[in-house]
């Protein structure tokens, strides 16, 4: 995900250039593949006809392979993303797998995004890369609808490691993809707290011995719904 919301791209439409083709597949390669059961695990909670808003879509290539299930459901997704270039594949993606009347993909940081009411806001791995978790969800738990959810899919480590903490967001510089920064349970949990949402769920998707790989379910408060 690039940080510079206002950055130029590839207007809507039109042909993708060769930098923005390279620097989604690389994405592709590297974070889609691990995502999409991500995705699946998500969109199957959600009910038919439910209105998502999906944070960091990306180049959208996770939810391609879930195209069965946005159709089954009837989804209607509204995916954020302020890396021009990987939204311009996931144009191309949407409309080669059918989901243009399912997924409309947005140039826009989700601190001013004013859209909604959503049934559900989802974080794939995006949410502690933003410059401020917890406002992020404040904003979006106050789009959502009454009874409404943010789902978020993070990975956690379970020690902390200096050197990862150091290597991490270094790896920008290599891949051209924002991994953001080392990611500890009790963070994760304290930004929810902070927002004054509720955290109903951490569930671990898999797990290895240095990480783990969980689906979070939160429930704003009345007011924020």
């Amino acid at each position: 995900m690039n940080t510079d919301a206002g950055s130029s791209g590839p207007e809507e439409g039109g042909p993708v250039p060769l930098r923005s083709r390279l620097r989604g597949w690389l994405y592709d390669r590297l974070v889609s593949g691990m995502t999409a059961e991500w995705y699946r695990q998500v969109l199957q909670r959600l009910p038919d006809g439910a209105r998502l808003l999906d944070v960091g879509i990306g180049t959208g290539a996770a939810l391609v392979c879930c195209a069965d299930l946005v159709r089954a459901k009837r989804l209607d997704v509204v995916g954020l993303d302020i890396d021009p270039d990987y939204l311009a594949r996931c144009r191309v993606g949407m409309a080669g797998a059918g989901l243009t009347g399912h997924v409309r993909p947005q140039l826009g940081s989700v601190y001013d995004h004013d859209g909604g009411p959503y049934d559900a806001a989802y974080f794939s791995a995006s949410l502690m890369l933003l410059p401020d978790p917890v406002g992020a969800i404040k904003h979006v738990a106050g789009l959502l609808a009454p009874g409404g959810r943010v789902f978020s899919t993070q990975t956690f480590h379970h020690r902390r490691s200096a050197l990862l903490e150091w290597a991490k967001p270094l790896a920008k510089h290599i891949t051209t993809i924002q991994f953001g920064r080392v990611t500890y349970e009790d963070e994760f949990r304290g930004a929810f707290t902070d927002a004054g949402v509720d955290l109903e769920e951490l569930t671990t998707m898999r797990s290895t011995r240095y990480s783990s790989y969980r689906l979070a379910v939160a429930k704003p408060p009345p007011a924020a719904a």
